[in-house]
Formats: structure tokens, sequence, C-alpha cells
């Protein structure tokens, strides 16, 4: 009888186990559990805001825009968050390691959010897939570097149809230039890399003679002329090239950095912004905007845009990290100032501004030291 006993209780053992493997596998979100540690640094929360590239002009498909909770309240600047994330619409969010590797797969709300547990000082890959939308995959997302609040934009399938007209327009934009004023502008292209500015100048001029609507030939008239040190020439051909196309990027980026040279912060300001609008991942563009944005006294926008360069290759704009953290101090937050100081000195090190920033470092760890003695809290 006891042996009987005995073998019904682990019968019962058998199946308690099995149900409770039904559940743990019936949760889903970790694919693999994640143990934070000393390295790996405390487990935290991480918020993830999806949203339609329609409905965020200022970003690309599969975008990130990092953001600070305490100083954007949330919210993407100048993005109106979508409502329509549908439950047909089968999206799915990974976070995985950096090589890949699912750590937690999870659907999000009707309003596009979701939360992950994440540990903070750990470096993780998003992965967004759905059947209506294109992939979107976020590289380097850093937790514990303020990225707690991780916005990333999507962009609709297209329809065979609507992928057709698309590829019809942008043939139809190549086909428009002449060949003849195309070899002119590679062979000027060819000279401006070889410092022959003269020979590129009359290329150019060339180019633009040929095809007078030729707006990246004008562009590059103009910078050849700017370094020729033809400033009001330069400036002109930039403002033919916007005239000849609105949404030319390169060319509005160009005559932002005359206007901050100029100190018309507002004006710089304003034409990144629209080099953004129709080129986001531009990083000339999202450096002059964020740094016309700080000298304007538009903190939260500086931290903004540092944040979405800061998810691009960005080696020439360690600076922005400085302007961010600046900027992070005005707005009173000193441990967030910290981290992006800390970039700062780690990408670009033998940057002029790199000793007032250990210099502003110390301060603010020393401030934080003295709160901490007298109790105040941090």
């Amino acid at each position: 009888m006891a042996g009987w006993l005995f073998t019904k209780q682990k019968v019962m053992m058998r199946r308690l186990t099995f149900l409770f493997l039904q559940t743990l596998f019936a949760i889903g979100p970790p694919l693999f559990a994640q143990i934070c540690g000393s390295r790996s640094g405390p487990p935290m929360q991480m918020q993830v805001q999806l949203t339609f590239g329609d409905q965020a002009n200022d970003t690309a498909p599969g975008a990130v825009v990092n953001q600070n909770d305490s100083i954007h309240g949330g919210d993407v600047a100048g993005v109106e968050r979508s409502r329509d994330f549908a439950t047909n619409m089968q999206i799915r969010v990974q976070l995985q390691d950096p090589t890949a590797g699912t750590l937690q797969e999870l659907a999000p709300g009707s309003d596009g959010q979701l939360r992950m547990m994440v540990c903070k000082n750990s470096v993780y890959r998003i992965r967004v897939t759905g059947p209506t939308i294109e992939e979107a995959i976020v590289d380097s997302v850093q937790p514990g570097r303020g990225d707690n609040l991780v916005t990333v934009v999507l962009h609709r399938k297209l329809t065979k149809e609507e992928r057709k007209a698309k590829t019809g327009t942008v043939s139809a934009q190549q086909l428009r230039v002449p060949q003849k004023a195309q070899k002119q502008l590679e062979k000027g292209d060819a000279a401006l890399k070889k410092g022959q500015l003269a020979e590129a100048e009359k290329l150019y001029a060339r180019a633009v003679s040929l095809y007078p609507r030729f707006e990246q030939a004008e562009n590059n008239l103009g910078i050849v002329l700017m370094q020729e040190g033809k400033k009001a020439e330069g400036r002109a051909a930039f403002e033919h090239s916007v005239a000849l196309n609105p949404m030319y990027a390169p060319a509005q980026i160009n005559l932002a950095k005359i206007a901050f040279d100029e100190k018309r912060f507002a004006d710089a300001n304003k034409l990144a912004r629209l080099a953004l609008a129709s080129e986001p991942m531009n990083t000339s563009g999202l450096f002059i905007a964020a740094e016309s944005a700080f000298f304007k006294g538009d903190y939260a926008e500086t931290v903004s845009y540092a944040n979405t360069l800061h998810s691009l290759p960005h080696s020439q704009y360690g600076l922005v990290h400085f302007l961010a953290a600046k900027s992070l101090e005005a707005e009173h937050h000193p441990d967030a100032a910290l981290r992006e100081y800390q970039a700062f000195l780690e990408e670009d090190p033998n940057d002029p501004n790199a000793k007032r920033a250990r210099e502003l470092m110390n301060l603010l760890q020393a401030s934080r030291v003295a709160k901490s003695q007298n109790g105040s809290p941090q």
C-alpha cells in the first residue's frame, strides 16, 4: 500500500511539473532567461513605442529615437503616437542580444507600446516584424545610457502597384539628367576629392550649363566655391539648388551651416529640420539640428537629436554628446548628463572640449557625493 501511495505521489508530481511547464511556455516573453549580475547591471524596465513613418516626419523606416522620460514625458518630440495597432496586424517585437539571439518576444498594445525587463548595462537589439510592415531592426540599444524609452519608426509594406509607381518615379528622376551632364558631375566629384578646386569648379559649371535644373551639380559647385573663399557665390549656388528642388537635403544642410556660422541659430535649425524631413537619418543634418537647437536654448530638442544621431554611425560627431550633456545639466538631470559626458570622452577624447568635460564631470560627481553625505535626495 505504501509503495502504491509513493507511486501515486510521483505521478501527481509529474502532472504538476507538466502543468508548470505548460504555464511557463504559455507565458512566452522570456524565451531565454536574463540573469542580471554585477557586469550586466541591475534589472530595469525599458519601454518601446512603435509609430508609423507617416506619423513621424522627422524619422525614417526602422529609425530609433531614444528619449529621456524625465525630459520628454514619454513622448517623441513632434511625433503623434499611433493608435491603430490592431491585434490582426500581428506585429511582434523581439528583444535580442547583439548576436540576434532572441531573449523576449512581445506584441504591442493598441497604442503601439510595450515594456520589457532588461539589464541596465547590457546592449540589446530590437527587431520588429509583421505581415503588413517592413522589418525594422535597431542595434546598440543601451538602457544604461538613457535608452529607457526607445521609439521605433515603422513603414507599412507597399502593394505591388505602389512599389511599381515608386520605382517609376525614381527612374524618371534618374533619366531626366542628360548623360553628358552626369559625366561632368562625376568628373567634378573626382577632381574635388583630389583637392583640384579650379578643375572641379569648371566641371560642375559645365554640368549646370548642360542641364540648368541639375540641383546636385549646383550644390557641389557651391561647395567648391565656399572652399575657394567665394562665400557669396557659394551661398547663391546652394540657394539655386534649393530653388530647383525644395526637398534637396544636401543644399539645405549647407545653407544651415552658413546660418549657424552667422549665429542665426533659429534659421539654421529651421533649415536643418527641413533637410531631415526628406533625409531623416542624414548625420550632418542631425548634428547641425542638435547644435543649433542647443545655441537657441532648446535643450530637450538638443537631447532628442543627439540620441537619434547616437543610434547611427557618427564618428566625426562625438561633440553632440557634449552638447547633450550640457543640455541635460541645464534641465537638471545630472546622472544623464554624466553618461553623456562619458560618451563624449569615449568617442572623442582629443576634442578641445574634452578638458572642460572632465572638469564638469568632477563637479557633478562631487555634488552627488555631497548630497549623499547630507542625506539629500539625489
